[in-house]
């Protein structure tokens, strides 16, 4: 019965932040104020979070009009690079240590893990924009 409760109380949390996720950025998003008690969790925060604050720095900058150099470009280019490698490596060990935590330590890891995650998906979706070009709508024919 304790096992079901723990289970319902984990699926409303991930369910929950899952809802709360939906809307639009309109400022910059901050890494989590405290850290989880699993240290593969903790890296796997910081290198999102580092390599968001790269695309978002680059996104504003080219928003404003700002002419970044090519030789800028390709040094960011190369650390990002660098950055999702790393998280790649890091990702599967994150998996093995939530295995043996309590409920507790899971549940502050997977709310930190949902922030890391929405900083990466707009560090995807901005890479594809300067990479691929401006996605544009087809017209549609008369």
């Amino acid at each position: 019965m304790k096992n079901k409760i723990q289970i319902l109380i984990l699926f409303l949390l991930i369910f929950f932040t899952g809802i709360f996720t939906i809307t639009a950025q309109t400022t910059r998003m901050y890494p989590p104020k405290k850290d989880s008690k699993i240290e593969s969790v903790n890296q796997f925060v910081d290198h999102s979070f580092d390599l968001y604050n790269k695309v978002f720095v680059y996104d504003s900058l080219t928003q404003k009009g700002v002419e970044i150099p090519p030789e800028y470009e390709d040094i960011i280019i190369e650390d990002l690079e660098r950055n999702a490698d790393s998280l790649y490596q890091i990702f599967p060990v994150v998996l093995d240590e939530m295995n043996g935590e309590k409920l507790w330590v899971k549940a502050k890891a997977i709310l930190n893990l949902n922030k890391a995650r929405n900083a990466l998906t707009y560090s995807i979706k901005t890479a594809k924009k300067y990479t691929l070009g401006e996605a544009t709508e087809p017209e549609e024919e008369e």
